[in-house]
């Protein structure tokens, strides 16, 4: 099994590492009785308050329908006076905190949470979340907990950053020679179109198999693509592990993976279905129909062919 490419850290980055595994063991607020579902929403210092009060209105307007409790993961923040502005809108809100340096992606700050918080269910929300419908974390919880289900995300995708083996003849000879080198070395970690995965931007998946989940150090873009759409995803090795993922859309249906096309979630028509949005999606809602086009064909290849903006949710 492959595994992300190995980098050595520079002598800053083992700084980070340092600043970093002293971050993680310190939870500003800690509640003495554990929830069966965890809510962990991240919060990154460099994106601002903006992202935070968007998310945190969806929460409050949007009930979640099932009791859990609320995580919110401060990353990038070192003093706790950096987060007196995030925690007087919270003050109301029952919930607890953990503090991890601005390293690893949002999905190194996933796996500490999971670590810490002993909730049997975990749901990641990443920092551009907006929840959209009421009874969101019911309808996801009710799929997770379903027998033989391991991952249950709010959008998934079939697209490959892997190149095609469809020939570009309209290119000139020095870019069909690049795009080969791209297709043999991201050949190495990325399967071809059809490429299953759930999107990581919000998902829910019990602690124990995200505890299971072989990721190695993630230090950059790329190592995030790969544990994201890998031949390594956390898609993929929930499957190995004999479980399905599936796409929750704002009907409450659990899409199987060759139907995540028609749920009208991700990249399709008005992607009216999705139950927790991010800035990828409200960039393809407000994007120019070309751009909406090519981004409908990279996620569902030759499907995207059939017209879906008219398309009603199963």
């Amino acid at each position: 099994m492959r595994v992300a490419p190995t980098i050595v850290p520079t002598v800053e980055q083992k700084k980070e590492l340092t600043k970093l595994s002293r971050s993680n063991s310190l939870r500003i607020k800690e509640t003495d009785n554990v929830s069966d579902i965890c809510v962990a929403h991240l919060i990154r210092k460099k994106n601002g308050l903006e992202p935070f009060r968007n998310f945190l209105d969806s929460y409050l307007k949007h009930p979640a329908g099932i009791d859990h409790d609320l995580l919110i993961v401060y990353k990038g923040f070192y003093r706790r006076a950096e987060m007196a502005t995030y925690e007087e809108l919270l003050k109301e809100i029952p919930h607890s905190c953990l503090r991890v340096a601005d390293f690893g992606f949002d999905l190194r700050p996933y796996f500490i949470a999971a670590k810490k918080h002993h909730s049997k269910y975990f749901c990641f929300l990443n920092s551009f979340s907006i929840i959209l419908d009421k009874d969101w974390l019911l309808k996801l919880y009710r799929q997770i907990s379903q027998p033989g289900v391991g991952l249950a995300g709010a959008t998934g995708s079939w697209g490959s950053i892997r190149p095609g083996r469809e020939a570009k003849h309209e290119l000139p000879w020095y870019k069909k020679l690049a795009r080969k080198w791209l297709g043999t070395y991201f050949g190495i970690y990325f399967e071809r179109f059809p490429n299953y995965h759930i999107r990581t931007n919000g998902f829910m998946i019990t602690r124990d198999n995200m505890l299971k989940i072989r990721r190695g150090i993630i230090l950059t873009k790329m190592h995030a693509w790969i544990l994201e759409s890998g031949k390594s995803s956390i898609t993929r090795q929930i499957e190995r592990l004999g479980l399905r993922p599936v796409v929750v859309g704002k009907d409450g249906k659990g899409y199987d993976k060759h139907e995540w096309d028609v749920s009208n979630t991700f990249r399709r028509g008005t992607q009216n279905n999705l139950l927790i949005s991010d800035n990828q999606t409200r960039k393809f809602d407000a994007a120019s129909p070309e751009w909406r086009r090519n981004g409908e064909i990279f996620a569902w290849g030759k499907l995207a062919n059939v017209p879906r903006d008219n398309m009603e949710s199963k």
